[in-house]
C-alpha cells in the first residue's frame, strides 16, 4: 500500500470547511489545471475527473463518496481500472476558529501501470498536488484572501 498525505492550516472554522468540501464539485476546483471534471453523478457524492499529470500523462478517475463525519471527515474512493485507493479529508479544529486540514490517498491495490507510476515519481508529484490543493482552500473559503504564489507552490514540491 502506497500512502500520500499533505497537511495545512485553514484560518476557517471546520463546521466553514466542512460545508465547502460537502459540495464535491469544490474539490475538483482546489487542483487547479490539474483536475478537469468529467462528469458528475446525478446525486452529487461522485463523478469522473481527467488527471492531468506531468509530461502530458492524462488519466481518468472514477471518484465516489463513501462517508461523512459532518465538520471532521470526508471519505470516498478514486478508482482507474485495477487501481483503487480510499481518499479522505480530516478537519481538526484549532485554536481561534482555524482548522488543521490533512487530505490523505491510500492506495488500496494498484494495477502493473499504476505501480510503475508510483515508483517512478508519481507518488511524489500526487503529494505535490495534494500541498497545492490545500494551499488553496483558505482563498477558496475567503475571496479576500490572497491566493497562494507560484513561489510558495514550486516550494512545496520538495
Amino acid at each position: 500500500m502506497t500512502k500520500i498525505e499533505a497537511t495545512g492550516l485553514v484560518p476557517a472554522p471546520p463546521e466553514a470547511v466542512f460545508a465547502f468540501l460537502s459540495a464535491l464539485e469544490n474539490h475538483w476546483t482546489l487542483a487547479g489545471r490539474w483536475i478537469e471534471v468529467v462528469g458528475l453523478a446525478p446525486d452529487a457524492q461522485g463523478g469522473r475527473v481527467r488527471i492531468h499529470g506531468p509530461l502530458g500523462l492524462r488519466r481518468t478517475v472514477t471518484t465516489r463518496v463513501q462517508a461523512t463525519d459532518p465538520a471532521r471527515c470526508i471519505r470516498g474512493t478514486a478508482t482507474l481500472g485495477p487501481t483503487c485507493a480510499e481518499v479522505s479529508w480530516t478537519l481538526s479544529p484549532r485554536d481561534a476558529g482555524a482548522t488543521d486540514v490533512r487530505l490523505t490517498a491510500v492506495v488500496l491495490r494498484a494495477g502493473p501501470l499504476d505501480r510503475v507510476l508510483l515508483a517512478l515519481g508519481g507518488a511524489r508529484w500526487m503529494r505535490w498536488l495534494f500541498t497545492a490543493t490545500l494551499a488553496r482552500l483558505p482563498a477558496s473559503l475567503d475571496p479576500q484572501a490572497p491566493a497562494p504564489t507560484a513561489q510558495a507552490l514550486s516550494s512545496s514540491r520538495a
